[in-house]
């Protein structure tokens, strides 16, 4: 919500003048938190008010003027070229800004020849000073503006001023007004409420009687608990004054005309949406508040026909539906050039409904925005007689006698029960009464006092606060939030964890492995799922699609995380960045075993957590070429993540089983993960189909494991710094070359053996076909003794021969 702060001042009368920065600080120390806060007429600076005292045509060009100002009475005039068609005559002012002026984009200003005579400077338009969207010429203010010539060009354009953005609480909607804002304002700075009288005793047309010109019929209280309605005649539709349109601008608001912007100010004035129909084209003089029938349709103002469901609640004229109520007028009754007589609506509407509405139709509004917030039916009546004063005087026209107030269901205040025991309780603060009632009184509230407590009836706009602990609040927000102090909480017992800590160790053991973390959105596009190829009988090939999907890419729930990682790598490279290493942690999700493959979900998703890896381009290297990434780089950052995850004795139990019907992997260069008995993930080349389909033009390598499918890691357990040195042997191997290494490193075992490392796999055309050479070093330790030279070769010797025994090998 956007609030002008010259225009709260207009409805608070404060015991002392705060500047922009004090309010925004008591409103946001107060629960309404101001997230900008911006100076209106900071873009701009040196353009002043200056007055026509002459004019005459450029000699040196047709379509250019010599144009004579002043910026003070009796001083001496200035001439200045302009090339606008609208320069006025002598006695009317314009904006001038000066040589040294800045203009916003940071353009300045000086002495310049045009055609041939020297130009100080220039006269201003709306758009070079990005005030408004006018750009047929310069501006000229309004015969009656009163700003001293010489003073900023700020103060005429009424941009001398700050706008606050308010992030409003969902249960306010109270405050998505300038009223609300301004209640909270007096109650926190010390003030009372100034609502905006309306005066219409001159506007009245005693000929016009509201009763006989328009009848209403509500027949859904619920609905639609108030309705008041007015009849403006002889309106004229002209500009609004610069004040208005340059308020709607500062709150958001393009100004249209003065029939439109007049029930927009009132709008964002006291936050009741109003809307003016066409009187001319309300059928019959009626309006009906009712349900629409199913499958009815309306033409909105956006000119779109929408075809309306039983839920949604109407505004008919005699012809049938006008309007959605509090969401959108209908087009064949809005206001236009020729409206003379207009039917004003102020009106209340069931919140739920206006949500239900809007959101289907994704029609969202500034009026939705209120009504579906909840708007008070006791401000309809206000809104009401000021917005038909405001069209009166900004038309030209006459206000019919009297209104037609439709109000089936007046709502009866309702009394809430507040102790004082209990408010010094739950805040902490020792209050005293006194002090607790002047807060509630400050903010509308009406008090019973007693000696234990006191019964309190809040004002027909606060309809969120409904219990003795939303009273509380509101005390202490006024009180202030810094009077409750600071205390530790008394615990017995400290809090077991609540989130299984296994998907951040998977992060911080992949991170601390030099990849980068992406974050992807939980959907994805029915494309990105297809570009899997996954067959039918496969859970993760019949995604969950979403009911409202923002767009078509992101339409089902994602049951991978490599195809919107796979976007990334795409995204990456065609921001130049080639060599990507990205991983990310999160949930999948995946129907129910047994359920429909199409269709909405019947049961809650599986939601597994998983850990997925990509790599493209190239490895990053200090010296050297740069050497693309390969599948062994991906079977390391495997290890890492498990011994980030169980620990790196687990790392021995790793298997990799060849795969090749996984669709979405290459299936030469594709396997499962076995960790023991069980299944963990896959790892392997992105098939070249797969990845191209998300466009991605280089090898992919990726690891995908459910990271919830191990165990718990064990509680870490201490052991000794070895007293006694090791001895290391080496051993060369020629075994058959489709003998992982894994299964030599799960036979090197023994009492003696601490470790077994990996050095050499070699393959060359001048071994046997077939066979390859690997070179292992096998580390030796007793925990209780240094160990012999002959033990260590027995020792050796005797797994040398497993290994020979075992795998058929040869040693070299």
């Amino acid at each position: 919500m956007k609030v002008l702060w010259s225009w709260l001042l207009e409805l608070v009368d404060l015991d002392r003048m705060p500047t922009a920065e004090e309010g925004a600080k008591a409103l946001t120390g107060a629960g309404l938190e101001v997230e900008a806060f911006v100076e209106l007429g900071a873009t701009f600076r040196g353009v002043v008010v200056a007055e026509v005292v002459g004019k005459r045509p450029h000699p040196n060009a047709e379509k250019l003027t010599l144009v004579d100002v002043i910026t003070e009475r009796g001083g001496a005039a200035t001439q200045v070229v302009c090339g606008a068609p609208n320069v006025p005559a002598p006695g009317r002012k314009v904006l001038w800004a000066r040589p040294g002026a800045e203009l916003p984009g940071g353009m300045k200003l000086a002495v310049k020849a045009v055609k041939g005579i020297e130009s100080p400077g220039m006269l201003c338009s709306e758009t070079e000073l990005q005030i408004g969207d006018d750009d047929d010429g310069i501006i000229v203010l309004e015969e009656s503006d009163a700003t001293p010539l010489g003073d900023p060009a700020q103060k005429a354009l009424y941009v001398d001023d700050w706008m606050l953005e308010i992030n409003a609480p969902a249960n306010r909607g109270d405050a998505l007004g300038h009223l609300g804002i301004a209640r909270e304002l007096a109650a926190l700075l010390g003030g009372r409420l100034v609502p905006p009288a309306a005066r219409l005793d001159d506007l009245i047309d005693d000929s016009l009687d509201a009763a006989k010109m328009v009848a209403i019929d509500i027949k859904d209280p619920e609905g639609c608990p108030r309705y008041v309605a007015r009849v403006i005649d002889g309106l004229v539709t002209k500009p609004s004054p610069r004040r208005i349109r340059q308020r709607l601008r500062g709150v958001g608001v393009r100004p249209i005309s003065n029939l439109v912007d007049a029930t927009n100010y009132v709008m964002f004035e006291l936050g009741q949406p109003l809307h003016a129909f066409d009187y001319a084209n309300v059928a019959g003089a009626k309006i009906e508040v009712r349900r629409a029938k199913a499958g009815e349709k309306l033409v909105t103002l956006d000119n779109v026909e929408r075809t309306l469901e039983a839920h949604d609640l109407l505004i008919c004229d005699g012809n049938g539906p006008t309007a959605l109520a509090g969401v959108m007028g209908g087009l064949h009754s809005e206001i236009v050039d020729t409206t003379t007589r207009v039917l004003l609506e102020s009106a209340s509407f069931h919140a739920t409904t206006v949500r239900r509405t809007a959101r289907r139709l994704a029609l969202h509004s500034e009026a939705s925005l209120r009504f579906g917030r909840g708007v008070d039916p006791e401000t309809s009546e206000l809104a009401s007689r000021r917005a038909a004063e405001l069209l009166a005087r900004l038309g030209g026209g006459k206000i019919a006698r009297g209104s037609v107030d439709a109000h089936p269901r007046p709502r009866t205040p309702s009394k809430i029960g507040v102790r004082w025991d209990r408010l010094r309780a739950v805040t902490g603060v020792d209050l005293a009464p006194d002090d607790a009632a002047r807060a509630l009184a400050r903010l509308g509230f009406e008090i019973d006092r007693s000696d234990r407590g006191a019964n309190v009836t809040p004002p027909s706009a606060r309809a969120d606060v409904a219990r003795e602990i939303d009273v509380i609040e509101e005390v202490i927000r006024v009180v202030g939030f810094d009077r409750v102090p600071t205390t530790l909480p008394k615990l017995s017992a400290a809090p077991k964890p609540l989130v299984d800590p296994r998907p951040d160790r998977a992060r911080r053991a992949l991170a601390a492995a030099g990849l980068a973390e992406a974050i992807t959105f939980g959907f994805q596009s029915p494309a990105r799922v297809a570009a899997l190829r996954l067959p039918d009988h496969d859970r993760r090939a019949h995604p969950v699609a979403l009911r409202n999907p923002m767009s078509i890419d992101q339409a089902v729930m994602r049951t991978s995380l490599l195809p919107n990682l796979l976007g990334a790598i795409a995204r990456n490279r065609s921001f130049g960045v080639h060599d990507v290493a990205l991983f990310e942690v999160g949930s999948v999700f995946l129907r129910k075993q047994g359920q429909a493959t199409t269709g909405e979900i019947t049961e809650l998703a599986d939601g597994p957590i998983h850990a997925c890896v990509v790599l493209a381009g190239a490895r990053p290297t200090w010296l050297g070429a740069p050497q693309p990434w390969d599948f062994f780089d991906a079977k390391g950052m495997l290890e890492a993540l498990l011994v980030g995850l169980v620990g790196a004795e687990a790392t021995r139990a790793i298997e990799l089983e060849p795969a090749r019907d996984i669709p979405y992997l290459h299936p030469g260069l594709a396997a499962r993960v076995r960790v023991g008995d069980q299944i963990w993930g896959e790892i392997g080349e992105v098939h070249p189909e797969t990845r191209e389909a998300l466009g991605v033009d280089v090898p992919v390598f990726m690891l995908d494991v459910d990271v919830l499918a191990l165990p718990p890691p064990a509680l870490a357990q201490m052991r000794p710094i070895p007293k006694y040195p090791s001895a290391t042997r080496d051993v060369s191997l020629l075994l058959s070359d489709t003998t992982p290494a894994a299964r030599i490193r799960s036979l090197v075992t023994g009492p003696l053996v601490e470790s077994v490392r990996l050095i050499e796999d070699y393959r060359d055309a001048k071994l046997p076909a077939g066979q390859k050479s690997m070179l292992w070093s096998i580390t030796y330790r007793a925990p209780d003794r240094t160990l012999t030279d002959s033990e260590v070769e027995s020792a050796h010797e005797a797994l040398v021969a497993r290994l020979m025994t075992e795998l058929g090998a040869t040693r070299r």
